[in-house]
């Protein structure tokens, strides 16, 4: 029963009653997060696929919502064996949304707790690390982006990291089995990129403990390693699979330097550690800074940052406190990405670092750190330990600064305008034009920075006064605490907006369709607009989307169409230009765009093509440049000429009758063709190419198997001798079975070894 009762354990049981208590109170149709972030362009719609296709007894492998057709599984960020999703299996849409969200940041929050207590700090500083981490600038604002895989992902690192670090410290062997259970968690929860740095992140740790802790050196680096492989057999069912559809996508080699080096952190947003505000925020005042606010974040508030000096400076654990903000310093320089020259070698010379952009995701586990050295100041106030003058006076010295530059800005708020300015010749914004001239919008600006740099100021000073008379005043310890939590208050109000996920599908478009039925594609160019996944909740496949892991094939050739440069693809297009009539291949019919504030529909001007045909007209070509010139020739049609790259077998008889096919049954990732051939000739599948699309004769079929040969570049053909056939096409990547044996076999060892190490002891020395 004592050990039922732990404070960790007793915290585990209110996460869950606080989640279920949110799930049941929120009203059934609003989620967490903007009409206009992530959450509506793509998570939603596939959570709800996801969800739809296994209540259906289906686990999904494939999207044909989505770029007319992807990887699902293996795009990671679908987190389809992510455990915790399952919340969407019993839940509405957004209600599961709200319970996901609130329940990872309750195991993020716990996880800190649990990591500062072990460390030996009062409950109330551990609450204040897991609280200030949760609540504050690295986490909070993705709620409101809609990140629903960040946030899920983000959630697993304290317990990844604090298992480590008690296995090197303590020779804990549970934390062993906690850490690589935790990475594989991070895994299946989907974003890939948090993965790395997280992984990062250990490596430094173990790394920096290791040269400052003789005894830890020979286990911190190859704990650290050995959770890594250990969580990766674990979610091999995920990581195989991942990685197959990632050698087709467009990340399938490193960025371009330009695109890799984006949404590095700017240098002049360290002023929203204690100012927030300054550049604007996502409810009050449109922000101006570079990039996006919700990965431009580091707030911990005025109180904090005193918490943090404290920590450093006064606690009994300052070597420790001093050893996280090392970290946290290192994990910034790398979050400073481009805007330093260690980029360029880290880009040229780093494995995985030229696979992602946005290298500020590394303030994530910064604040990690920063949120401990935080921790082991409130306990060192808590636990009333003589503070030195100086770090008063230091608070003093940062409030006179801070409230003199926020009068100065309030008294003049228009020269903001010099700033904004200045930040836009990087090209590294997002601000209208038109707000430069904006008289208004600049004056609110500058009346906001400089309120919230006078607003940091006034906390200082009443931080300052709270150290410097605490000696008199035991109760004043508690001061900064309580003014941290007010910061932090404010700073949420700033940053969270609620939303009906249903939106990522209007109405109108989903009447249009339902009254227009047909086996035809759309592309979506309104709000949601160009680059969103809601073609499930549409009731009709969209050729665009927004996904990394779009097919490589797939995104060249809708640039090439859009008269962009093949060569610099992303899975962003500028601009959709036209309809050209290569889209029938895709079987696209209509384009939705908006117009006065209404939808307006556009009909293809070419008529969408069959699902399957029969062609015998070929020409084989070298490459993707051979064929996209062919594809410029006016008179090229794809419904009589496939373009192929290499010789089918068996050869087509060109100009002979094809015969007919016809589609007898469609599911998500496979369907079923009969056809009849008196000649050798081509199957073409108007849907996306990937080489783990397989063709696999059916009883009575005359053909004994068959190759599924990419065609048009972007397409599937499939070469036929004369006969009858019946086939099945089925996306069945062969990773994900090969992923799913090496997952149950690693979790079988695991389990067991983890039973045996608990009973041996598994919290004793080994």
């Amino acid at each position: 029963m004592k050990r039922l009762l732990r404070p960790d354990r007793l915290v585990a049981v209110a996460i869950l009653a606080a989640a279920a208590g949110v799930v049941l109170l929120m009203p059934a149709g609003v989620a967490f997060g903007s009409p206009r972030g992530d959450l509506t362009s793509q998570f939603a719609p596939w959570r709800a696929f996801a969800a739809a296709s296994i209540h259906a007894g289906h686990l999904p492998l494939w999207n044909p919502y989505t770029y007319a057709g992807e990887p699902f599984l293996g795009g990671f960020q679908s987190a389809v064996l992510y455990p915790p999703n399952a919340v969407f299996l019993v839940l509405p849409l957004a209600r599961a949304i709200n319970a996901s969200i609130f329940l990872h940041l309750l195991i993020l929050a716990w996880g800190m707790y649990r990591w500062a207590l072990r460390r030996g700090l009062h409950p109330a500083a551990a609450g204040a690390c897991g609280a200030i981490l949760t609540l504050g600038g690295a986490v909070f604002p993705h709620i409101y982006a809609g990140h629903l895989s960040n946030i899920c992902t983000m959630a697993w690192a304290p317990w990844i990291l604090g298992g480590l670090e008690s296995w090197w410290t303590e020779r804990r062997r549970a934390g062993l089995f906690e850490a690589s259970a935790a990475i594989c968690l991070q895994i299946l929860a989907g974003h890939v990129q948090y993965v790395f740095f997280t992984g990062i992140a250990a490596g430094l740790h173990a790394l920096v403990w290791s040269a400052a802790d003789g005894s830890a050196r020979r286990r911190a680096v190859p704990a650290v390693a050995g959770c890594y492989a250990v969580a990766a057999a674990l979610a091999a069912a995920q990581l195989l699979p991942g990685f197959a559809a990632a050698s087709e996508g467009i990340r399938q080699g490193k960025l371009g330097f330009a695109f890799a080096s984006m949404f590095s952190f700017p240098p002049e947003n360290f002023l929203t550690l204690v100012a927030p505000g300054f550049f604007g925020d996502f409810l009050h005042n449109p922000y101006w800074g570079r990039w996006y606010i919700s990965e431009m974040e580091v707030f911990v508030g005025a109180a904090g940052l005193v918490l943090v000096a404290t920590g450093a400076f006064v606690a009994d654990a300052r070597r420790r406190a001093r050893l996280d903000l090392t970290l946290a310093g290192l994990l910034f320089l790398l979050a400073l990405g481009a805007n330093t020259p260690l980029y360029n070698l880290l880009y040229d010379f780093v494995p995985g670092i030229g696979q992602f952009r946005g290298m500020s995701k590394f303030v994530f586990p910064a604040m990690i750190f920063v949120a401990l050295a935080l921790g082991a100041g409130a306990d060192a106030l808590i636990r009333r330990r003589p503070i030195p003058r100086w770090l008063a006076f230091a608070a003093f010295g940062a409030s006179v600064l801070l409230v003199g530059s926020g009068l100065m800005l309030l008294v003049q708020p228009e020269s903001v305008g010099d700033f904004i300015r200045g930040l836009r010749a990087t090209n590294q914004d997002y601000l209208p034009e038109a707000a430069l001239t904006n008289h208004p919008y600049l004056h609110e600006s500058g009346m906001r920075a400089g309120g919230s740099l006078a607003v940091a100021g006034a906390v200082f000073l009443l931080a300052g006064g709270s150290l410097l008379w605490a000696g008199r005043r035991p109760w004043l310890r508690w001061a900064p605490l309580v003014l941290l939590g007010v910061e932090t208050m404010l700073f949420c109000s700033g940053n969270f907006a609620t939303t009906d996920p249903s939106i990522a599908a209007p109405d109108e478009m989903r009447r249009f369709i339902a009254q227009h039925p047909g086996d035809y594609r759309v592309l979506t160019l309104i709000y949601p607009g160009s680059g969103y996944n809601s073609g499930f909740l549409l009731g009709a496949s969209d050729l665009w989307g927004n996904d990394p892991s779009v097919l490589r094939r797939y995104a060249e050739f809708i640039t090439f169409t859009q008269g962009y440069d093949p060569n610099q693809t992303t899975q962003y297009i500028p601009g959709f230009r036209s309809l050209p009539p290569l889209y029938a291949m895709l079987r696209c019919r209509y384009a939705f765009a908006p117009n006065d504030g209404r939808i307006q529909t556009f009909e293809s001007p070419a008529p969408p093509m069959a699902r399957a045909q029969l062609i015998s007209d070929f020409r084989v070509l070298g490459g993707r440049d051979a064929v996209f010139a062919a594809m410029s020739d006016p008179a090229f049609d794809p419904r009589r000429t496939v373009l192929l790259e290499s010789e089918p077998v068996p050869r087509p008889v060109p100009g002979a009758d094809p015969g007919s096919v016809r589609v007898t049954e469609i599911s998500a990732d496979s369907l079923t063709m009969v056809a009849d051939v008196a000649e050798p000739t081509l199957l073409l599948v108007t849907d996306p190419y990937s080489r783990d699309w397989r063709a696999v004769p059916l009883p009575g079929s005359s053909q004994q198997s068959y190759t599924v040969l990419p065609a048009d570049y972007v397409v599937r053909a499939v070469p036929l001798a004369a006969g009858h056939h019946r086939i099945l096409m089925e996306y069945a990547p062969p990773s994900f079975l090969m992923g799913a044996a090496i997952s149950t076999i690693a979790w079988i060892g695991w389990l067991c070894a983890a039973w045996l190490s608990w009973r041996r002891g598994g919290e004793a020395s080994a």
